[in-house]
C-alpha cells in the first residue's frame, strides 16, 4: 500500500464527515395519514374558517408571521377542507389554478425554519417552492412528496371519508430547516386547473432541535441538500487543498 495514497485517503474520510454535518437540509416529514395538524409545539397556525368562500383575497396578512399576495378560498368538498369540529363536512381551504390564481406568495417578515401544512388531493401539477432572498431553498412537488406515499393506502382519499377522490393523497406536510437552512418567501403554484388544494398552514421561527423538541413527528420523506451547499465550507477547502497538493505530489513522483 502507497503511503502518501493511504495519508490521502485518511485526510478525505476525516473531511467527508465535516462537510456532510455542515451541508444545509431541509427535512421532511409526514404526519399519521388522519392527523391534519403538525404534532409540533410553538407553532402558530393559520387556517381560512374566517374567510369569505368563493372569494379571492389579495394582500392578506398572517399576524406576526408574515403576508399572502392572494389567496383564493373554497368551501369545503372531496378535493380539500381539513376535518375540523366547527365545520360539519371540513373547513374553507386554499386552492391554487382555479378561479383565475394561478400563484400564492407566502412573504414571511423574517426568516423562518418550519413550515407545514394539510396538503390535500395531490396531483403532478402541485409545486411548493422555498426562497431565501432570491435563492431556491427547496423545489417540491406531489411526485416528490406525497407520492412516496403510495406504497401504503392509509393516505388515499379524504380522511374525512375515504371513499371520496380515492385516487389521490392527502397528508399533513411538515418542513424542516436544518444545518442553519431557513426561508422567507413560499410559493404554492398550480398553472394547469386541476387545483393544489391546502389548510392549516403551520409556522414556526426557530428550528427543530432534538433537546427541545423530542424525534422529529411523523414519517420522514425526503431529505435534500439546498443549492447553496455546493460551495465548501472554510475548513473543508483548506483541507481539500491538503489533499490536493498530497495528491499531485504523488503525481509527480510516479
Amino acid at each position: 500500500m502507497n503511503r502518501q495514497l493511504s495519508i490521502s485517503t485518511l485526510l478525505l474520510t476525516a473531511l467527508l464527515p465535516t462537510l456532510a454535518a455542515r451541508a444545509s437540509l431541509v427535512i421532511t416529514y409526514a404526519e399519521g395519514p388522519n392527523e391534519v395538524n403538525s404534532l409540533l409545539t410553538g407553532t402558530t397556525v393559520f387556517n381560512f374558517n374566517s374567510l369569505a368562500t368563493n372569494e379571492t383575497h389579495t394582500n392578506f396578512a398572517w399576524s406576526g408571521v408574515g403576508s399572502f399576495d392572494q389567496l383564493r378560498v373554497l368551501a369545503a368538498d372531496s378535493y380539500g377542507g381539513a376535518v375540523d369540529p366547527g365545520f360539519d363536512y371540513g373547513s374553507p381551504y386554499s386552492v391554487q389554478g382555479f378561479s383565475g390564481v394561478n400563484t400564492t406568495t407566502l412573504t414571511l417578515t423574517q426568516p423562518h425554519a418550519y413550515f407545514g401544512f394539510w396538503w390535500s388531493a395531490g396531483d403532478a401539477n402541485n409545486i411548493l417552492d422555498f426562497y431565501n432572498g432570491e435563492n431556491l431553498v427547496g423545489h417540491f412537488s406531489t411526485a416528490t412528496l406525497l407520492d412516496q406515499l403510495s406504497s401504503t393506502n392509509d393516505y388515499r382519499g379524504n380522511p374525512r371519508d375515504r371513499g371520496l377522490n380515492y385516487g389521490e393523497n392527502y397528508a399533513f406536510i411538515n418542513f424542516f430547516g436544518q444545518e442553519g437552512t431557513t426561508w422567507d418567501k413560499i410559493v404554492l403554484s398550480n398553472g394547469s386547473g386541476t387545483g393544489f388544494e391546502s389548510d392549516n398552514y403551520t409556522d414556526r421561527q426557530a428550528p427543530w432541535s432534538l433537546e427541545t423538541d423530542g424525534p422529529m413527528p411523523g414519517h420522514q420523506l425526503v431529505t435534500i441538500q439546498t443549492p447553496e451547499t455546493n460551495a465548501v465550507p472554510e475548513t473543508g477547502s483548506a483541507l481539500l487543498g491538503m489533499l490536493g497538493g498530497m495528491l499531485l505530489l504523488r503525481r509527480r513522483r510516479a
